[in-house]
């Protein structure tokens, strides 16, 4: 016990000392012993030698960004990227010169019994001018991707283009790259994360429509204002190609029916009474596109039918469609896309449904008719055939209620 009071008083005694003869014999402040920024002592420096080294051993450098052939180079000043060297060397003075002399003395005690004292070199930049510099990088780097076309012509001759991947910056993970590597003083050359990106539509997307899986067709008079409506919806709601599970909607591809789209008066059923209507004839069109998804065995989600029998299809397989209130909706139900096409002559429309020969079905369509009073009831169910026209399954996909007129 003797002995450790005996060891703090001539430690307390030779700081004494040597804090009297540092006043008198340097002007220039000091760096004390065993006190290390990073990993290097910084014994008995001066501010200005501190500095020096810190200097020397961490130099700024720039950083050199590569993709391929091209590099993009940040010079230090670019980012007023700098190490705080004089703050780490104000640190390592002033942490034996505190306004508390018994705080000092303890500090001192420690690190004359070679307590080692380490003081982090902290870097610094501008990030808003980081992010500058990376954003006109990335509209170097940057490249859309180009989805693969599929064009079906009214002869069904096909036109395709490939697709193509696109390229983009991964601008967080560069700027996080970077501030770790400035944070960590380990300035070396980056290549850029830069990712493919895929089309949404592929060239192998494209070459798997192949094939018919349904088609239909239904007559009307061309030589009217509802031939005309049914050309135009015939138009506005083909050529649409349809991805696993993606639904489509009638009404989505073709609009409002207004006459600004080139719709005509012509007539329609309004609360059960026929009227000219804006469009008149559309249900035509959504009910030929129905009839050849159900042969295609698409998953059929909205489905409405007339409030009398139709002239142009059999009881139980029409589609009417009122814009922002029924609709015709089916979901593409394979992993293949699909292609909706209408061909629209004169005097007829032909719906054909185009897909992947492998997704192909043998199906019919058959319906049960139950009369009552004032209704006509009708059932209608989807049936699948195996290659020997054997029954697989039946479905049920509507139950239709008209009046009788």
């Amino acid at each position: 016990m003797h002995k450790k009071i005996m060891i703090i008083i001539c430690i307390f005694i030779i700081m004494t000392c040597s804090l009297g003869n540092n006043k008198i014999r340097n002007k220039e402040e000091k760096i004390y012993k065993n006190i290390y920024i990073e990993n290097i002592n910084m014994t008995s420096l001066t501010k200005k030698q501190c500095i020096d080294v810190l200097k020397e051993a961490y130099p700024l450098e720039d950083i050199n960004l590569k993709y391929n052939s091209n590099v993009w180079t940040i010079h230090p000043d670019d980012i007023e990227f700098r190490y705080k060297v004089e703050e780490a060397t104000d640190k390592a003075l002033k942490y034996t010169r505190t306004e508390k002399i018994i705080e000092n003395f303890k500090r001192k005690s420690k690190l004359i019994v070679n307590e080692k004292h380490h003081i982090k070199l902290e870097a610094d930049y501008n990030s808003k001018k980081l992010n500058t510099i990376i954003d006109c990088i990335s509209k170097q780097v940057d490249k859309e991707f180009v989805n693969a076309t599929l064009a079906i012509e009214n002869d069904g001759s096909f036109k395709k283009l490939p697709s193509k991947e696109g390229r983009k910056l991964q601008k967080e993970e560069l700027k996080k790259e970077i501030d770790e590597m400035i944070k960590n003083k380990n300035i070396v050359d980056l290549n850029l994360p830069v990712k493919n990106t895929i089309p949404t539509l592929k060239t192998e997307d494209v070459d798997s429509v192949n094939a018919i899986l349904g088609q239909f067709s239904t007559a009307f008079n061309n030589d009217t204002s509802r031939g005309s409506n049914i050309h135009v919806a015939g138009e506005s709601s083909s050529d649409i190609i349809l991805m696993p599970n993606e639904t489509y909607s009638y009404n989505k591809a073709t609009g409002p029916r207004v006459l600004s789209k080139g719709y005509k008066y012509a007539p329609v059923i309004v609360g059960g009474k026929y009227m000219n209507g804006e469009g008149g004839g559309v249900c035509q069109v959504s009910t030929t596109i129905y009839n050849a998804a159900l042969l295609a065995g698409l998953e059929i989600v909205e489905v409405h039918n007339h409030t009398y029998l139709s002239h142009y299809v059999s009881g139980g397989r029409d589609a009417t469609v009122a814009y922002g209130y029924y609709d015709l909706k089916f979901k593409n139900p394979y992993s293949h896309p699909i292609y909706i096409k209408n061909v629209v002559g004169k005097g007829s429309i032909t719906s054909k449904i185009y897909g992947c020969k492998d997704d192909g079905q043998r199906i019919y369509v058959r319906t049960e008719h139950e009369y009552k009073k004032e209704k006509i009831i009708i059932k209608t169910y989807r049936v699948y055939l195996d290659e020997n026209n054997q029954k697989i399954k039946e479905e049920l996909i509507s139950t239709s209620k008209y009046d009788k007129k």
